[in-house]
């Protein structure tokens, strides 16, 4: 048996709608969705989020969460306020469609020693953790870019509330980052993970960080899986198809691994 409800990311590209069922179909308890395009929040009206939220209740399913575009990271104040509120807006629309989960792209941490661009990225995060609380929100920045230590370490000194991890492996093996130790390294902050490695991806991964024993950009599903178990993670696993991909062969082939680790 599977121990997580699985998660669908939904490709922005495609009819929302007709995703959805396909998504029931395939077996998935929830769905991911972008907030852009139609589903941007300056674009989906009062009746459209009541249409949106009838079409997952008729199917059963949960909406995992919203993801934020973020073009550019927020280590810089050009245009920043404009970006905080588009952030703002995605926060609201994401509580009024049923989730209190919202994962952004923040882009590195800048260094230490380059004290303007640290400093805007600080405030930044903190701008935005105190907008998702005051939405009743939460705010899960993707891991991919940053070594889980470094990670942690900030998102400790900043201690907001509001803030949290989503646990990219593919990214993270794309960077050459072990998503295991990135797991646990960011126990107490991980909110959201995703069931996908890196051996699809067009960008190929260097060596493996687990070792020799593993191909490049493959994930360690026993050890990914049963570090997650340890931090006491109780929510989604979603699986995140390639885009313009059809989801049924990648959402089939993780079922089917998860099962034989069950």
């Amino acid at each position: 048996m599977i121990r997580h409800p699985l998660g669908l990311r939904l490709d922005p590209n495609r009819p929302v709608r007709d995703q959805i069922y396909e998504a029931a179909r395939l077996g998935a308890r929830g769905v991911m969705l972008d907030a852009v395009g139609d589903l941007a929040p300056h674009r989906l009206s009062e009746t459209g989020r009541r249409e949106l939220r009838h079409v997952l209740r008729t199917v059963e399913l949960s909406l995992v969460g919203l993801s934020l575009p973020t073009r550019r990271s927020f280590d810089t104040t050009d245009q920043l306020d404009d970006r905080v509120r588009r952030a703002d807006a995605a926060f609201g629309m994401a509580y009024e469609l049923g989730t209190t989960l919202v994962l952004a792209r923040a882009g590195a941490l800048p260094p230490a020693d380059d004290p303007p661009r640290r400093e805007a990225f600080t405030n930044a995060l903190r701008e935005l953790g105190g907008r998702a609380e005051h939405r009743g929100v939460r705010l899960a920045l993707e891991t991919g870019s940053e070594p889980g230590e470094n990670l942690n370490s900030f998102l400790d000194a900043l201690a907001s509330p509001s803030l949290a991890v989503s646990i990219d492996p593919a990214s993270a093996l794309q960077a050459n980052l072990d998503p295991v130790a990135c797991v646990r390294t960011l126990a107490a902050w991980v909110l959201h993970a995703y069931a996908s490695d890196a051996t699809g991806s067009a960008r190929a991964p260097g060596p493996n960080p687990r070792g020799f024993g593993f191909p490049a950009g493959a994930l360690d599903w026993e050890e990914y899986l049963g570090a997650l178990e340890e931090i006491g993670y109780r929510g989604f696993l979603t699986i995140w198809p390639p885009p313009g991909h059809p989801a049924a062969a990648p959402f089939t082939a993780v079922c089917d691994r998860l099962a034989q680790l069950s």
